[in-house]
């Protein structure tokens, strides 16, 4: 665009007006233009993109009369990788006879020939096997230098299965391949073809074993497990790649979609990749598993602890105990450090820290002070171990106050933590690991107390299954202790974890979280409706029934149960699967 705009004449003022409104126009019009250039870009790249990442089609780059490119079919098809065989001639891989026709092929024009010239001749792979090429090419231009884009795929010989040959599509991989797991519909969902490999595969997947001349979607399992599959089969008509995870049986596979394009450039179809990531999703699990067991500790655990960069004790995490003791429950701290506020001269004591660290593995009750925001100074003692959160070498700093001797500290509830004594003492449940009802009366009272202290929120949420007792003993004993450890995992997985949660007896759960009724109660809908969806068993739902009370000051634990206990017989009342917050107190 030019910049080179005429002076306005005339009268200054209405000239210059109408002058920036015609500039505003052309830069309208020249934003507009480059949108539509932009989008036009993108679909082309999407467009090559999906070409590379197709497991049926061979692209290759020739620049020179040598091969400088080549995708993951590609080398497959000729048994190695570009690095292993740089700059390679292809008429070294042609098979006798056919050289001169693979040159003529890739000779570069002059003139704009797009897909014009194409042609088929047998390649002699590393291992000594013949396979037949029908290839197309165009010129291009690849890394400043001009070059021959070759797009093509493995057909049978000639005078060999010419059935294959009428339909045309069978040429896009061998169908025998075990390890290639891959199979290609037309636009109608229709199979065409597939390797061995994928129907093997694909067959535990699907409520039928597939079949070429079937439609895929009639194979897919009904209901909200076959919803992600249609899903992607729309996306990639539309010309997008996208990616799923379905299990089979104990395994578990991503299945890749993307679009298949004719020779005109339309969408023809769609292609399906399996690849089997039961490994990597079992150590994903594991490793959130070990993450999230740290982060319940860590909010549980009454000492002031947070996690800071080890450079300059930047914060990247705290806990509850850390928040409403410095006075930042309000705010959020995370990405400042301990010196802008105020709380602990970081930068004086990194060497003392490091030095200890480096001596003995980490530093233990150090003698400190951290000052609060209200310029109250509270005594402390400072201990640090290096971690490691994601990639990043961080220290985990816990302050105690020490502000009372030990001989004289109270044993309320308030010193519930990791090491406190009724953690010693017992009070879990001996399957699941929670608090029982004992245990989680102890939690309640300290919780209330922090509550009352620091005015904040307090909730308490009560589920219990319906009609538990009649399920475990249509299960069993092992399957129920299964489903237990699923269920508390999937709501484990939609609490937050400064929240606690408990086994009080059965089938009857309770979490106690700092929100406020009408989001706690928001909260119990959202774990009610994925249990509702979970298929913890085959073919029988399971169902939950919650009651939510708010805390309002003055009133005691069994109040406070007992108005969250009647909220849950209302919804047990009203037919179960439901959750019910009890009225405010008036």
């Amino acid at each position: 665009m030019s910049e080179n705009f005429e002076k306005p004449l005339g009268n200054e003022g209405t000239d210059k007006i109408n002058f920036l409104i015609k500039k505003t126009i052309r830069l309208e019009k020249d934003a507009a233009r480059w949108k539509r250039e932009e989008a036009a870009l993108r679909d082309m790249e999407r467009r090559y993109l999906a070409l590379s990442e197709n497991p049926i089609f061979i692209l290759m780059i020739f620049s020179g009369g040598r091969v400088t490119y080549l995708n993951g079919r590609a080398e497959a098809f000729f048994g190695f990788s570009l690095r292993e065989r740089q700059r390679f001639l292809l008429t070294d891989y042609v098979a006798p006879g056919y050289c001169a026709e693979a040159e003529r092929l890739l000779e570069q024009c002059d003139g704009p020939e797009l897909w014009e010239r194409r042609g088929s001749f047998p390649v002699v792979s590393e291992g000594g096997t013949e396979k037949w090429l029908d290839m197309a090419v165009t010129p291009v231009e690849y890394k400043g230098e001009p070059s021959m884009l070759a797009v093509g795929c493995e057909i049978p010989a000639p005078g060999q299965n010419d059935a294959a040959e009428e339909t045309g599509l069978s040429a896009g991989f061998p169908c025998s391949a075990e390890n290639l797991l891959a199979a290609v519909t037309d636009k109608n969902c229709v199979l065409q073809f597939m390797t061995e490999g994928f129907r093997r595969e694909a067959a535990p997947m699907w409520k039928e074993p597939p079949e070429a001349g079937r439609s895929m979607l009639d194979l897919l399992p009904e209901g909200d497990r076959g919803l992600p599959f249609r899903l992607a089969v729309e996306k990639a008509l539309s010309g997008e790649c996208a990616e799923i995870g379905q299990e089979a049986g104990d395994r578990f596979f991503s299945i890749s979609f993307a679009p298949v394009f004719s020779p005109e450039g339309q969408i023809s179809g769609v292609s399906l990749v399996l690849c089997e990531k039961t490994g990597q999703r079992a150590a994903e699990r594991k490793i959130r598993a070990v993450e999230e067991q740290f982060r319940r500790l860590f909010s549980l655990v009454s000492d002031l602890g947070v996690i800071v960069s080890r450079d300059e004790g930047r914060i990247i995490e705290c806990n509850r105990a850390f928040l409403q003791r410095t006075g930042l429950s309000g705010e959020r701290p995370e990405g400042k450090t301990l010196d802008d506020l105020g709380l602990l001269p970081f930068g004086s004591l990194k060497n003392a820290l490091f030095s200890g660290i480096g001596e003995n593995g980490s530093v233990r009750e150090m003698k400190q002070s951290i000052t609060l925001p209200s310029g109250e100074a509270v005594p402390v003692l400072l201990s640090a171990i290096p971690l490691e959160r994601v990639g990043r070498q961080v220290l985990l700093l816990s302050l105690q106050e020490r502000t009372v001797p030990a001989v004289e500290a109270p044993t309320t509830p308030e010193t519930f933590g990791e090491n406190s004594p009724q953690e010693r003492d017992g009070g879990a449940d001996d399957l699941l690991g929670l608090p029982d009802r004992e245990e989680f009366g102890r939690i309640l009272s300290a919780e209330k107390d922090k509550t009352g202290r620091y005015r904040g929120s307090l909730s308490v949420i009560l589920m219990d299954i319906d009609g538990f007792r009649e399920l475990m003993e249509e299960v069993g004993e092992d399957a129920g202790k299964k489903f237990l450890r699923d269920f508390c995992a999937a709501v484990k997985g939609r609490i937050r974890p400064t929240d606690h949660f408990a086994r009080l007896s059965g089938g009857e759960f309770a979490v106690l979280t700092p929100m406020s009724g009408y989001l706690a109660h928001q909260m119990a809908d959202k774990i009610r409706d994925m249990i509702c969806h979970s298929r913890f068993f085959t073919g029988r739902g399971v169902f939950c029934s919650f009651g939510v009370c708010e805390y309002r000051r003055g009133m005691s634990d069994e109040a406070f149960l007992k108005r969250a206990g009647i909220a849950l017989r209302e919804a047990k009342r009203a037919g179960g699967n439901r959750a019910v917050l009890a009225p405010p107190i008036p």
